[in-house]
């Protein structure tokens, strides 16, 4: 059994649930999500999302979990046990590098298996990528507007941009976006822009509205971020920001002749997709 901590905002989670569904399909392991520990100290009051998507994996009970309750002893222990041991030995699996390279061959001996991470990188679920994307396809019932906006998608060289301003460290400047969006207009014939953004009022100022920008009246409720994920994958192309949830609405979409640019710099664990065009910033 694989039992792996949920955790973060829908993006980490999306990454979470890749990394430890393809640790179970390339072991032929049972997969369990914890979502006991990962919400219990969240302080931006982020929610387990994934019950939105067709996902292959059950809840852990509390007995389950038990060893590796936030900030207990048996969980300190565990991890201070598991740093000597041989990695197929391990039964707490810890994120602890940039990349972990190991995690991708990882077999383990141990009938249970838990893993705390965030895992954002390709790396970790790319030779299982298309049944990955079968099981992250979110289920969503469109409103009117958002439907019409997803018409408004599908008939245009569409392009998602997403800005994320509020409670993030790592903003990115409108340089990112001018050198983005030129790019992209170098690349792309009558490409139109959906702008997604956090902070709708900055992102009006620094890219007004015209004939081939079009902004997207974001959805503010946990669910919502499902449905914007969803209309993100719907576009052709994408120019995302440093953050996991464009990432993910770039790499579900998966459309022939995808072009999607990034910034080169993150400012923490997750990096470009393979084949993504890296834009300084």
């Amino acid at each position: 059994m694989i039992i792996a901590r949920v955790m973060g905002g829908l993006g980490n989670q999306l990454f979470i649930y890749a990394a430890a569904r393809s640790l179970a399909l390339r072991t032929g392991r049972e997969l369990k999500l914890d979502l006991i520990n990962g919400f219990a100290e969240d302080t931006f009051g982020r929610s387990y999302l994934l019950d939105r998507f067709p996902i292959q994996a059950t809840m852990a009970t509390a007995d389950e979990v038990n060893l590796y309750y936030l900030n207990s002893k048996s969980l300190r222990r565990q991890r201070k046990l598991n740093r000597y041991l041989p990695c197929a030995w391990k039964n707490y699996y810890e994120e602890r590098s940039l990349f972990d390279l190991s995690l991708t061959t990882f077999k383990p001996r141990r009938a249970q298996v838990y893993l705390e991470g965030y895992w954002q990188r390709e790396s970790y679920f790319t030779f299982h990528s298309f049944q990955i994307r079968e099981e992250l396809r979110p289920q969503v019932m469109l409103s009117a507007v958002d439907q019409f906006l997803a018409t408004q998608i599908e008939q245009s060289e569409s392009v998602s941009l997403h800005i994320r301003r509020n409670d993030y460290a790592h903003v990115l400047g409108i340089g990112y976006y001018e050198r983005a969006i030129k790019h992209m207009r170098s690349i792309v014939k009558k490409p139109v822009f959906f702008i997604f953004s956090d902070n709708p009022a900055w992102a009006k100022t620094h890219i007004p509205s015209a004939a081939d920008v079009i902004h997207v009246d974001s959805n503010t409720t946990p669910s919502g971020a499902v449905t914007d994920l969803h209309l993100m994958s719907c576009c052709r192309h994408h120019i995302i920001a440093n953050s996991t949830f464009s990432w993910w609405g770039a790499w579900l979409a998966a459309h022939n002749k995808q072009k999607v640019v990034a910034p080169a710099h993150w400012g923490y664990r997750a990096a470009p997709a393979m084949n993504w065009t890296v834009i300084p910033n």
